[in-house]
């Protein structure tokens, strides 16, 4: 009654206020997050740890070690469907070292063997695929060195360009030293051969010619002995007269 009689003298009464949970915020924008730069001993311990994981979860763990490696694979098959960036790298954070190889076979231009789907449900097969690709990972110095060279091949033309530096390839320390020995040990074979090319034998000590040996001495003639006839009369003195005998 009484709205409708100030609403008759021409007063309109304000709408009541929302409660102040239902008034609408404006959004703020997230604060600016830095990534996060892991160094090489804390990707180790996280690649380590996902692993872990992955393995202590229901099923068969080389199953899933077998599709991480065809998760790879597939970035480089341009006719496969391509795994979306997370798939990627939580794939390569499971594999770990593994994944690295993966990658440099493929920057190396070779191709590597990936376990056909209707295999994986078979726990032998894939545990054998598993040793298997670890084992090439650890071993197979060839592939490594080449996807190193492409890598460092890559980078070079992008800064050259102007163009966006490729993803690293980060090398485990282990297969480094084994390559860093290789190369030490290839340069030394090589010197050989050069040396054995130019008639010097291998040999590098001493104070050798271009032929890589001093010439020898001659040998010294023996002294002959003095006959009876040759030797010499004491001045002063005659030889004796008589009848040689």
């Amino acid at each position: 009654m009484l709205k409708t009689l100030l609403a008759f003298a021409g007063f309109t009464p304000a709408p009541p206020k929302r409660p102040p949970s239902r008034r609408r915020v404006a959004p703020t924008a997230a604060p600016a997050v830095a990534p996060v730069v892991l160094d090489a001993e804390a990707r180790a311990r996280r690649n380590a740890a996902l692993r872990a994981r992955a393995d202590a979860l229901p099923g068969d763990p080389n199953f899933r070690f077998a599709q991480d490696v065809a998760t790879v694979v597939r970035t480089y098959d341009p006719h496969s469907s391509q795994p979306s960036a997370e798939q990627l790298q939580l794939a390569l954070c499971r594999l770990g070292d593994v994944g690295t190889y993966v990658r440099a076979v493929y920057i190396g231009g070779a191709r590597m063997t990936v376990l056909a789907e209707s295999l994986r449900s078979d726990r032998a097969r894939t545990r054998a695929y598993r040793e298997h690709v670890e084992s090439l990972a650890r071993t197979d110095l060839d592939r490594w060195e080449a996807g190193a060279i492409a890598a460092d091949r890559a980078a070079n033309e992008a800064r050259r360009y102007g163009n966006p530096q490729p993803a690293p390839l980060s090398i485990p320390e282990e297969i480094r030293t084994k390559l860093d020995a290789r190369a030490i040990e290839k340069a030394r074979r090589l010197a050989e051969q050069a040396a054995r090319r130019n008639g010097g034998g291998g040999t590098t000590g001493g104070s050798a010619g271009p032929t890589g040996s001093a010439p020898a001495a001659p040998p010294a003639l023996p002294l002959a002995p003095a006959g009876k006839g040759d030797e010499e009369t004491p001045e002063g003195s005659e030889p004796p007269v008589g009848p040689k005998r």
